[in-house]
């Protein structure tokens, strides 16, 4: 489980915090530089938390970059335990894909899970949001996490349609900012996972979400999502 907490916070890190379809979308936001720093914060049904740290950034070309990443992360969902974990990782970005390295014994060690930087936003748009109304298409993505953690098949996530509301003033950490509210569906699909050595069913899960776009910042700073009537929040609480 260890892994799961660190790394669905890390997606959410990774995701929540950018929004625009270029190859620059991870690799320019803000905490992406040597003494960055991330947090979030979770409430309701899905309660994600982060306190995370930048260091040794390098940057090559706008789409490719990489950075430790140190702090702790939180995990909460209705239903199952909650947990807390160190995070200690070097995390790799190249066209859109992350992956991650650990230390194990004086040497940094591949991570086998690969995550999609669209889970919550990142790379989800296919040109720069510029009007209310605006669309982009449905997509299918999937996370495959580590083996050597836990036995669970790739997590398979859909999302409808996103559509674009009209501009509205969001209260954020770095001040009142106009940012556009996107709507759309997401369905994970059930899949299965190991608690203890004991493997257990997770169930499909439908939601609706809203992701706050704000433009001056380049950034997803809010994500709302409702999951039969239970509402959930994740936003950025912190941000340097």
């Amino acid at each position: 489980m260890r892994l799961i907490r660190c790394c669905s916070v890390l997606v959410a890190a990774c995701g929540l915090l950018g929004a625009q379809a270029h190859a620059t979308g991870m690799c320019q936001t803000p905490f992406m530089h040597n003494g960055g720093v991330v947090q979030l914060s979770g409430t309701g049904g899905l309660q994600l938390g982060a306190n995370l740290a930048f260091s040794d950034v390098q940057k090559d070309g706008d789409g490719h970059c990489s950075a430790r990443v140190k702090g702790k992360a939180t995990y909460g969902l209705a239903g199952l335990p909650p947990g807390q974990s160190a995070v200690d990782y070097w995390m790799s970005v190249k066209n859109g894909k992350i992956t991650f390295e650990r230390s194990e014994n004086g040497r940094r060690v591949p991570v086998s899970g690969k995550f999609d930087l669209r889970m919550l936003g990142l790379f989800a748009y296919g040109e720069p949001i510029t009007r209310q109304g605006q669309t982009f298409p449905a997509l299918k993505f999937q996370i495959n996490l580590d083996k050597k953690a836990v036995a669970t098949a790739p997590i398979v996530i859909h999302t409808g349609t996103r559509t674009v509301g009209a501009k509205q003033t969001l209260q954020t950490a770095v001040g009142e900012k106009s940012c556009w509210p996107i709507k759309y569906s997401r369905l994970t699909e059930a899949t299965q996972a190991s608690f203890s050595g004991i493997v257990l069913p997770i169930p499909e899960m439908k939601s609706t979400v809203t992701d706050w776009f704000c433009p001056d910042v380049n950034m997803v700073m809010k994500q709302e999502s409702n999951q039969s009537g239970i509402a959930s929040v994740v936003e950025v609480t912190r941000l340097q």
